[in-house]
């Protein structure tokens, strides 16, 4: 039988006057970096951060490279990934059918980890440079095997600048328009 749980109770450190100087102290903190000139914001979607290469973004499934391996499904830690059967035709005699599993995804489940991309033996899956769609609700966020394979509309690109965050010595993280990003459409 395991043991039984016994709540502690922690020591008061210094009473009422203590609590306040240290929720004080926290809001002083707060308030130095309010009014720091320094700050900075990404003006979302004006700007928004380039997303460099082999960025995990959202997951497409190339159909015709898919064996029906199931690995995909197998290994998914958040189980966002399952295996439906579709009715395809046969491929020595077109006439007939047969019963082949395809994945479909479930993104609010999905923690964009890339095991499912990883794993694949033809890469059927893949990552697109993207992931910034907005949902009216829960439904729209299982993909079915048709939107499963069609790769999301890149509305931001067409919105707003490219910018890279950097490292600056004195300034802390400085926001630089990436180049090109005007000739490229963006």
């Amino acid at each position: 039988m395991p043991p039984k749980a016994v709540a502690k109770t922690l020591p008061r450190r210094g009473g009422l006057f203590a609590g306040v100087a240290d929720n004080l102290a926290a809001l002083m903190i707060g308030l130095k970096y309010f009014v720091n000139p320094r700050r900075f914001s990404i003006y979302y979607p004006r700007e928004y951060p380039e997303l460099r290469q082999g960025y995990r973004g959202f997951i497409i499934l190339n159909k015709a490279k898919c064996i029906s391996c199931a690995a995909c499904a197998r290994i998914c830690p958040s189980a966002a990934m399952k295996m439906i059967r579709v009715p395809v035709p046969h491929p020595k005699e077109p006439e007939k059918t047969v019963t082949k599993q395809f994945p479909v995804i479930n993104y609010q489940r999905c923690i964009f980890c890339g095991y499912c991309v990883d794993i694949c033996p033809t890469e059927a899956l893949y990552h697109v440079n993207y992931h910034d769609i907005v949902y009216d609700n829960l439904a729209e966020m299982f993909w079915d095997l048709e939107t499963f394979q069609k790769e999301p509309e890149y509305r931001t690109a067409l919105e707003g600048t490219p910018i890279r965050l950097v490292i600056h010595e004195e300034y802390g993280l400085v926001k630089i328009p990436v180049r090109g990003a005007e000739e490229n459409g963006g």
